[in-house]
């Protein structure tokens, strides 16, 4: 599997902790970090989403995405890397 340079910053950060939506585009360098996770998803990891309760910054309620790696999605992007 080749990796687009945002696919490689996104799955070397998820292989290493969960993380919340709007950090993954920090990382990634994108401003759709969905579309990314979708384009992995397409490609075979499963990468579930859990939603965290949090408060924003006028202290509403919300609930972004933390997406994490499965330990068998940890492997195949393993594999992936090492083939990248």
């Amino acid at each position: 599997m080749k990796l687009s340079p945002r696919e490689k910053r996104a799955t070397n950060a998820l292989l290493n902790m969960p993380i919340i939506r709007e950090n993954l585009d920090i990382i990634a360098g994108c401003s759709n970090g969905p579309e990314l996770v979708a384009g992995l998803r397409r490609n075979g990891l499963s990468v579930p989403c859990k939603r965290m309760e949090r408060y924003d910054k006028d202290g509403n309620a919300c609930c972004p995405g933390q997406y994490s790696f499965t330990q068998e999605d940890k492997q195949i992007a393993r594999d992936w890397l090492k083939g990248a």
